[in-house]
This record gives C-alpha cells, structure tokens and sequence, in this order.
C-alpha cells in the first residue's frame, strides 16, 4: 500500500433512478482528470421497475497495478490474522482475487448486492484513491503518524447528533429538576 495514497469506499443509493442524469459520473471523471482521485473501482447497479438488473464497473488501474493493490490489500489482512506467514499467503491470495475478478466482486456478489436494492432503485459503489493525498500520508508515515480516525461529517450525522444532544439535555432537565425539588444536588 506504501505506493498508493489513501483508499476509500463511498456507496450511495439512488431511490429515484429518473433523478440520475450522469452528473456524478462527470464529476469523478473531472476529478479524475485532474489527478485528485484515482478510480480504483466504481460499480453502478441499477434495477428497474420489473426487477431486471444492469451493472457496469470502471476501473482506472491497469492490470499491474491491480496485482499489486490485491496483493498489498490481502498482505495486510493475512498479516494481521496470521503474521508473517499470513502476509505471504495473504498477498498470494489477494493477487488472484483481482487477477479473476473486476472491483473485487464477482458476479455472483454482484447479484447479490442487486437484490437487497428496491425495484426501480440505483446504488453506486465507488473505491478511489486519493491521490491529493499522497504526499501528505507519505510525510506522515515518516513521521510515525498513526491515523486514529477519519470520516465524513455529513448533515445526517449533524442532524442525528442534534437529536441525541437535546435528547440527553432533556433527560437532563427532568433529573435536575428532579433533584431541585428533592432539596438540591447530593455530590
């Protein structure tokens, strides 16, 4: 993975397939273009009002660079399951995997994915590399950085912790009341 910039997966589902104009898949091309990104797979699922399933996959490694990624991707997974030894059949497998299979799914998968959607639903599965990022995990690698966390702040999780935040200020209103008409707070 030392040859690649951070790795991220974005799934999106599309409850209304007439809103899909194209507009998302232009925009990951233009950021592609500009060396932002780098699509490591981008899997769109779409099941029309009948239930009939169309899929198409993209990716932007050539078959090399696949190898490596599958293999850096399984190196890492055998080596925490089973150290060392783990790393190696880890990589051998993980090189395979992506030698036979495109975005790392089969197709088998894929159906799967197609039948947990709702008829006349989309959902886009989308692994990009950051390349914008490169430089900046390298130096902190250097460093000895540790990433700790990282995540989007979207406005559901914004709205999602407002609501426990006045859930808890009201719990808490009804215990401090509580406890004023009782004579006060015992610490």
């Amino acid at each position: 993975m030392v040859e690649f910039g951070p790795v991220q997966l974005i799934v999106i589902g599309f409850p209304e397939l007439e809103k899909l104009k194209g507009e998302l898949l232009k925009e990951i091309f233009r950021l592609s273009e500009a060396r932002i990104i780098r699509v490591i797979g981008l899997l769109a699922v779409v099941k029309d009002q009948k239930g009939a399933i169309t899929s198409a996959q993209i990716t932007e490694l050539s078959d090399e660079d696949r190898v490596k990624l599958g293999a850096a991707i399984g190196a890492l997974i055998g080596f925490g399951a089973a150290g060392k030894k783990g790393a190696t059949a880890g990589a051998e497998a993980g090189a395979k995997t992506v030698a036979s299979r495109e975005f790392g799914l089969s197709q088998t998968q894929i159906e799967e994915i197609a039948r947990e959607i709702p008829n006349g639903t989309a959902a886009g599965l989308l692994l990009i590399e950051h390349l914008w990022a490169k430089k900046f995990k390298d130096i902190a690698r250097k460093q000895h950085g540790v990433l700790l966390a990282n995540g989007f702040i979207t406005p559901e999780a914004l709205v999602a912790a407002g609501v426990e935040l006045a859930e808890g200020t009201l719990v808490a209103e009804k215990a401090f009341g509580y406890y004023q008409e009782q004579g006060g707070l015992c610490l």
